[in-house]
């Protein structure tokens, strides 16, 4: 019988193409991380981002040379989407904290008897759920729509000398966030792909083993692990 931990590890098997041939290679398991290897990928790629960012601000490093300075030779419109990309983080956040969660109905507003509520009162309940969380992301969608008309309006009235100096002001916020999104993704692949159903005998020695295969193979594993921990997350829901 399998344990508790083994029945929360939500596990998949899958194949493993040749990108020339597209025959099977290999079948392996990827599953979900558990805290341990989840803690370890974060913190790596919270590395990564610190050393990027450290880089890129760096006047004599090869980093902001090539990614700092190249700001320059962008278009304007160019140089306005990258700043704006950059503060989209940001303003999602603050739309988190400005726009308040409204409360869900309750069965009981609803049913006569909460407790045996019918078919139909269970539909209007889901139905009642799903406006109230409508109306919540419409009201997200606005703040963030009108905040970046916000900026958009400021970026019009800088010189393009300002434009490009704040532009590579966010180079070091959007480069780090970028390769911190990319290396987590590289870590879960590293951590939760395995030899054996059991999830025991990791496939990769070391995360360069992982980064040596094909990129193809790469995004595979990768697009993989994400799609089970939406699932995984559906199954606990």
């Amino acid at each position: 019988m399998a344990s508790l931990a083994d029945l929360l590890r939500y596990k998949k098997l899958i194949d493993v193409h040749d990108p020339r041939t597209n025959e099977v290679i290999k079948t392996v398991w990827i599953r979900v991380l558990g805290d341990l290897d989840l803690t370890n990928a974060y913190k790596a790629s919270r590395l990564a981002s610190a050393t990027k960012r450290s880089a890129l601000r760096d006047i004599d490093s090869e980093d902001y040379k090539d990614e700092v300075l190249g700001v320059e030779d962008l278009a304007e419109e160019e140089k306005k989407d990258l700043i704006k990309t950059a503060k989209l983080s940001n303003i999602i956040s603050e739309a988190l904290v400005a726009i308040e969660r409204p409360d869900v109905p309750k069965l009981s507003e609803i049913a006569i008897n909460p407790d045996a509520a019918s078919l139909e009162e269970l539909e209007k309940f889901d139905i009642a759920e799903k406006k109230v969380e409508v109306s919540y992301r419409d009201k997200i969608d606005e703040y963030i729509r009108l905040r970046t008309e916000e900026i958009e309006v400021e970026l019009q009235l800088l010189s393009i000398e300002e434009l490009t100096s704040r532009a590579k002001q966010e180079v070091s916020v959007l480069v780090p966030f970028s390769l911190f999104m990319s290396e987590l993704n590289v870590q879960k692949a590293f951590y939760g792909t395995f030899q054996d159903q059991t999830c025991k005998i990791r496939e990769f020695e070391t995360i360069d083993d992982f980064r040596q295969l094909p990129k193809s193979v790469q995004e595979m594993l990768i697009e993989e692990i994400n799609n089970l921990e939406v699932s995984g997350a559906d199954v606990k829901n």
